[in-house]
């Protein structure tokens, strides 16, 4: 067996990078949160065309392109739709059809003044609606580049609700 040093020395290494590991840890774990702030945007969609078939099945593929709105909340908490504030599309896939529904997978994209967001998500939609997903923030441009977070989506028919939080 090839030693070109003695076990002791070994084992005293590796305590020694074992212990630098755990300091680093440490004191990497103490770090304080990033500075900026979660970001918020309440948003809401209004259908204004769709290809969705009435029956879907398994496979089957649809576009649908929105206006995108702010979403306005009363005193009483009932959301609204806001001014138009750009416009939106959906491009679903149908990964399960059943008699009692389907799971469709989702990308978004959602365009503002400001910039793009996409996001990605699959929904349950059984039943009868509203249907409520989470979906994943995966990128964005213009003020929202290097966006990442989530989203909280409700479907009702022809509008759906967005509440998006992007991480600091």
């Amino acid at each position: 067996m090839f030693r070109d040093r003695p076990r002791r020395t070994l084992g005293i290494a590796a305590a020694a990078v074992a212990a630098a590991g755990a300091v680093t840890f440490s004191v990497l774990s103490l770090q304080p949160a990033a500075a900026d702030a979660d970001q918020e945007l309440r948003l809401t969609t209004v259908q204004k065309v769709s290809t969705a078939p009435e029956h879907p099945k398994t496979g089957d593929t649809w576009v649908t392109y929105f206006d995108l709105h702010s979403t306005v909340s009363d005193k009483n908490g009932k959301e609204t739709t806001g001014r138009r504030v750009g416009d939106a599309s959906d491009r679903c896939d149908v990964v399960l059809a059943r008699y009692e529904g389907i799971v469709t997978q989702c990308q978004r994209v959602l365009r503002t003044d400001q910039g793009t967001l996409v996001l990605t998500s699959m929904t349950d939609r059984f039943g009868r609606g509203p249907y409520t997903t989470t979906a994943a923030v995966t990128g964005g441009t213009g003020s929202y580049a290097g966006a990442v977070g989530q989203a909280r989506i409700t479907l009702d028919d022809e509008r759906a609700s967005y509440r998006i939080t992007l991480r600091g």
